[in-house]
């Protein structure tokens, strides 16, 4: 039997110094994820102490289910809300959330997050993406996507009409010119961030927008998406959910896990071909031991890469 073979990222997965630019090196990933751990720790516990459902999303329930773990080259983690959730989460945050360790944020009217989804980061680490360069009104910190879901109708009018709204939503939520998307919805949205150049317009848009979203919202719906756009779904995927174990405790996923990862990945309990087991968050600067806060500082003193 032939030996199966192993990215870099499953064989040298320590021994580096917390610190590099332009990639993740596989000898940090060990402690790159055990900060990753920590965040959705504190996620996890805040959500399950003040009865708010979560589940395990994307490549970060794939391990969970196939592993107990993260996924060996995984540098970020998802997680799913239904909305109702997802806002009593920030409200809730606001008043008691641990903020001198963790920043949760989302765009506002009087901030943008550059994602279409809710962000929770560890402030004592450094992981400056690409689009964050420059940026110091936030801590950049190793971070957790946390997806917003909303219901879909099951009409198919109703549903493109969703859809449309969706798309410049999200558009205006991250300010920038999306990757690996065709020509056509790349054209769109560079139009779309030509002409809404004003925050008072992008503002009003974002909240008829988001009203449109929305609106299914509580009405019985079966099926749920992020932002109403992208996979879709089922409701009962974030309702009816069980423990498993993940990095040594238990975190929530689906209660029909196989089901509802066939159906988005097919056989996920396969590993993807070797040349995709790779990290694909490309950091402009990442520092695992150092706040963002004390980053800053130091470059400004020029102490910094």
């Amino acid at each position: 039997m032939e030996e199966e073979k192993l990215s870099v990222y499953e064989t040298d997965r320590s021994g580096g110094d917390g610190r590099g630019a332009g990639s993740v090196k596989s000898q940090d990933m060990e402690l790159m994820q055990q900060r990753l751990f920590e965040t959705l720790s504190c996620f996890a516990d805040f959500c399950e102490a003040h009865g708010l459902t979560y589940i395990l999303a994307g490549g970060t329930c794939i391990g969970a289910v196939r592993e107990h773990d993260f996924v060996a080259w995984d540098g970020d983690l998802d997680v799913a809300m239904l909305r109702k959730d997802f806002n009593r989460l920030f409200e809730l945050w606001e008043k008691e959330g641990d903020k001198e360790n963790f920043s949760l944020y989302q765009t506002t009217e009087d901030f943008c997050a550059y994602v279409p989804v809710g962000i929770m980061r560890n402030n004592n680490t450094t992981f400056i993406r690409v689009f964050e360069e420059g940026l110091e009104d936030r801590n950049l910190g190793v971070k957790i996507d946390i997806e917003p879901m909303d219901e879909i109708p099951a009409d198919r009018l109703k549903r493109r009409i969703q859809k449309a709204f969706a798309r410049v939503y999200v558009a205006l939520m991250t300010q920038r010119i999306p990757r690996r998307k065709s020509k056509s919805v790349t054209f769109g949205v560079r139009a779309l961030l030509a002409v809404v150049r004003s925050k008072g317009l992008r503002n009003r848009i974002l909240r008829i927008a988001r009203k449109q979203i929305t609106k299914y919202n509580g009405t019985g719906c079966s099926m749920v998406a992020i932002n109403g756009l992208g996979r879709e779904s089922r409701m009962t995927d974030l309702t009816e959910t069980v423990l498993i174990p993940f990095h040594g405790r238990e975190c929530r996923v689906p209660a029909n896990y196989d089901e509802y990862l066939r159906t988005k990945y097919g056989d996920y309990m396969k590993k993807p071909p070797l040349e995709i087991r790779r990290f694909g968050d490309n950091p402009v600067y990442y520092d695992l031991n150092m706040p963002f806060r004390d980053y800053l500082a130091a470059k400004k003193q020029g102490g910094a890469e």
